[in-house]
């Protein structure tokens, strides 16, 4: 890491502009839930970890669409947006195999790009943010779909298993285990692909800021 990164990253983030916003807040609201998030799963209060996520979902366009709307884009916002939404499926990721729906190896999967990506960012360019892209909001959408399709799944699941006349709900909801399986995948495809995206746009600036040093 460059000497002094850490405080010009302060400085960048917090005093080059205005940035206590409404975005910015909805943005805090967002990582302020994810513990209860994880409390919840692990708890295996289903249906109220359903509502917290959705919250959490839905935050993740509205700060977006109010920054347009009212023009109070930041600095700030513009790192932590993306920040936030890498760390939103880190830890949403980290909840569902913590609370056993999820297995090692596809927690290990989704986790391991952001990992080693964020260190490379943090250690060589002090914190650089992660692009926004298309690729990066489809894969965020399908892996936010896929979690949110198996949680639904289980929750049913969990709840007319051997009840009078659940049958039918319980088949639903191992129907939707398998269909988020589906989702899950091609949102993992999409993850390793923006990854790829994102690993050469931090090549590149490793590029230029060495022969602006030259």
């Amino acid at each position: 890491m460059t000497p002094g990164a850490p405080v010009q990253l302060v400085d960048r983030l917090f005093r080059t502009d205005e940035w206590r916003t409404v975005p910015n807040a909805i943005t805090a609201l967002r990582l302020l839930l994810l513990p209860v998030f994880v409390v919840l799963i692990v708890g295996e209060h289903y249906w109220s970890s359903m509502v917290v996520i959705a919250i959490v979902f839905l935050t993740d366009f509205v700060d977006g669409f109010v920054a347009r709307r009212t023009h109070t884009t930041s600095e700030l916002g513009a790192w932590l947006d993306p920040v936030a939404d890498r760390l939103t499926v880190i830890v949403v990721v980290l909840a569902f195999w913590l609370g056993g729906l999820l297995s090692w190896p596809v927690f290990v999967l989704i986790l391991l790009p952001d990992v080693v990506l964020s260190l490379v960012a943090l250690i060589a360019f002090g914190g650089a943010s992660f692009p926004v892209t298309w690729v990066g909001k489809v894969r965020t959408a399908l892996i936010f779909v896929g979690l949110l399709m198996l949680l639904v799944g289980v929750a049913v699941v969990d709840q007319w298993r051997g009840a009078d006349g659940g049958d039918g709900l319980e088949v639903l909801g191992q129907l939707l285990v398998v269909v988020s399986s589906f989702v899950l995948l091609l949102g993992l495809v999409g993850h390793y692909v923006a990854a790829v995206l994102y690993g050469r746009d931090l090549a590149r600036r490793w590029r230029a800021r060495g022969r602006a040093a030259a």
